[in-house]
Order: structure tokens, then C-alpha cells, then sequence
């Protein structure tokens, strides 16, 4: 790991170290790295650090922003509509079963404007989430409407952390069923809350809130270890 700027802490990340999550970066930017590497990126996550998207000369950017939005489980946003579809026969919902598909569907989203055109999961962060979860560390779940993928997220967990990385829907209502869903597992499992990172105004609709990064990296360290 190596310091390229000292004003504003800016790091290479020539090994799988990372500094102090307790700085203040530049807009949340803390680096850039030449890949994603699966110590990397267990390293990283574990500290509070996430890869946001790669830029055209093929590093991946690093953030560690001063305002984490989270979503406690128990606080997942349900209307009287979202509960008659969950309860509907139509619907069905799955664990790990197409991570690829869910990973390939979130790269259709568009990117923030700031990060150009397209997309910001581009086949390196396929490739490299992919084999995170073959390792055990990243999860997909799966919303079908009859008996049809239509939805789903995906995201990383480590202990009793996880972070959502991204969701898609095909059809109306899929990614937040997959999210309530979701939630509910994480409740039955000892999860409270969910990383979101800066999360979206979706995600506030159904029930995320922002915290500051320092109360956010206390509870991190807490559900890493297994607990919450």
C-alpha cells in the first residue's frame, strides 16, 4: 500500500493492506487498486472499504464515505400491495441459485453520470464477484414470477455482515420483494442491518437511513466477528 497524496489521503493498493478507515478521503475516494483480488476484497469489505466502479485505465476505485447508508432488517419498508404479493403463488423466491444471471442483469443498470456512460459492474467485477461467491462470500437472491427470474440482488457477506452491492427488476415490485425477502432471512439469522452503502432513493423508500461513517465502522467490526 503505498500513499500517493498526502492532503488528501489517495492510495495505491499494491497489497491486500489498507489504511486507517478513520480518515477523512477526498469525497469518500481512499484508492485505486489493479484488481480485485479475493483477499482484496475481504480485506477491504472487512474495514469498511467498497470498489465502486473501474475507471478506463482499468483500475478499480476504492471508497470509504463519511455517510454509510444502512437498512436494519426489522425496518424494511412493507405495503399492503408488497404483502399480497409475497403471499401470491406466482411469486417465488431463492438463495444462490443464478448468482451469474443476477450479477449479469445488475450490470444492465446504468452508472451515476459522473462515472460516464454504461455501467459500472463491467466484466471484471463479473468475473471477480463471481468467484467470490464460488468461495463462499457472495450472495445472490432470486425473485421469479412464475416460475420466471424477474428480479434479485447480490451482495458480499462476512459474518454477520453483509453489503448489497446491486439489485435489478425485470417486472414491477421484483427487487423489493427480493429485498423483503431478504430482510426476513437476515432476521431469522441473526442479521439487523444491511449495508447499503450510499445507497439510493429507492432504498430509502423502502426504509434505509444514513449514519456517519464513524458509528457505521463500530458496527462493522461488531458483525464481522459473528455478531450483532
Amino acid at each position: 500500500m503505498v500513499k500517493v497524496d498526502h492532503l488528501y489521503p489517495l492510495y495505491f493498493f499494491d497489497n491486500y493492506n489498507f489504511p486507517n478507515p478513520y480518515e477523512e478521503f477526498q469525497d469518500g475516494l481512499a484508492g485505486a487498486s489493479n484488481d480485485l483480488h479475493p483477499q482484496r476484497l475481504l480485506n477491504g469489505y472487512s474495514k469498511g472499504f467498497f470498489p465502486w466502479y473501474q475507471s478506463e485505465n482499468g483500475m478499480f476505485h476504492w471508497y470509504q464515505i463519511p455517510q454509510r447508508m444502512i437498512l436494519y432488517t426489522d425496518k424494511v419498508t412493507r405495503t399492503k400491495n408488497l404483502n399480497k404479493k409475497l403471499r401470491s403463488k406466482n411469486w417465488d423466491f431463492s438463495i444462490n441459485q443464478k448468482f451469474e444471471e443476477v450479477i449479469k442483469n445488475c450490470a444492465t443498470i446504468k452508472r451515476p453520470a459522473h462515472m460516464g456512460d454504461g455501467t459500472w459492474i463491467s466484466d471484471d467485477f463479473i468475473d471477480a464477484y463471481t468467484n467470490l461467491h464460488k468461495l463462499g462470500y457472495a450472495l445472490s437472491v432470486e425473485a421469479y414470477y412464475k416460475g420466471e427470474l424477474v428480479g434479485g440482488l447480490y451482495g458480499v457477506g462476512i459474518g454477520k455482515y453483509f453489503s448489497g452491492e446491486s439489485m435489478f427488476a425485470l417486472k414491477s415490485d421484483a427487487s423489493k420483494l427480493a429485498l423483503i425477502y431478504f430482510c426476513d432471512l437476515c432476521q431469522e439469522n441473526g442479521i439487523k442491518w444491511i449495508d447499503c452503502q450510499s445507497g439510493s432513493e429507492h432504498l430509502i423508500r423502502m426504509g434505509a437511513e444514513t449514519i456517519p461513517k464513524t458509528e457505521f465502522l463500530k458496527k462493522l467490526e461488531i458483525a464481522i466477528k459473528g455478531k450483532q
